[in-house]
């Protein structure tokens, strides 16, 4: 067991890097073929707000704020559900080692993980009800990443393994949202 998580965390930064570099190339190709990306104008949002952190007192509690659900509850959160509950769970008592079942269940955790990225929370806190914001090439991207999570939970055995993963992901995205906002 040991070995099999020295073995996964050597092969971390390849991992975090493919992931990343998958959620880019998605993008880079729906811009190429001229699809719509709605999730470009949050994005200009936010990093906004983290550019300007710190030009009120009002604007620096909303990008603590933000960082905190971005960078711990998000990973912590959104890993226990789809991988630990919506992957984990059903495989242990349902496939019991059949790889078509597991990966299967894999889809469907990460379908699911994709889909949660476009609820518009924002409305629904209003009272709005529940609202879907349009998809984007975005959804693809989630849903491949949710695929490698489950992966990288399979080979460690250890949720935090792709907590960590997850963090490392949105902390590298927020980087690179402030050094490249295109």
């Amino acid at each position: 067991m040991e070995r099999r998580i020295s073995t996964t965390l050597k092969a971390w930064p390849v991992i975090a890097a493919a992931t990343i570099v998958l959620c880019y190339l998605t993008q880079w190709v729906a811009r190429r073929f001229g699809i719509d990306l709605p999730d470009q104008e949050q994005m200009t949002t936010v990093r906004n707000c983290l550019l300007h952190a710190f030009d009120s007192a009002e604007l620096f509690k909303t990008v603590v704020g933000l960082l905190v659900q971005v960078l711990l509850l998000a990973p912590m959160l959104e890993e226990a559900l789809f991988r630990g509950l919506g992957w984990r769970l059903p495989v242990k008592f349902l496939a019991r080692g059949k790889s078509a079942a597991v990966w299967a269940f894999a889809a469907v955790s990460s379908a699911a993980f994709s889909a949660v990225h476009y609820i518009d929370f924002a409305a629904l806190a209003k009272g709005g009800g529940l609202r879907w914001m349009p998809l984007s090439s975005a959804f693809i991207a989630l849903f491949f990443f949710g695929l490698a999570q489950c992966w990288l939970y399979r080979k460690t055995e250890r949720l935090w393994c792709p907590m960590l993963n997850h963090f490392l992901f949105n902390f590298t995205n927020l980087v690179l949202l402030l050094v490249f906002p295109e």
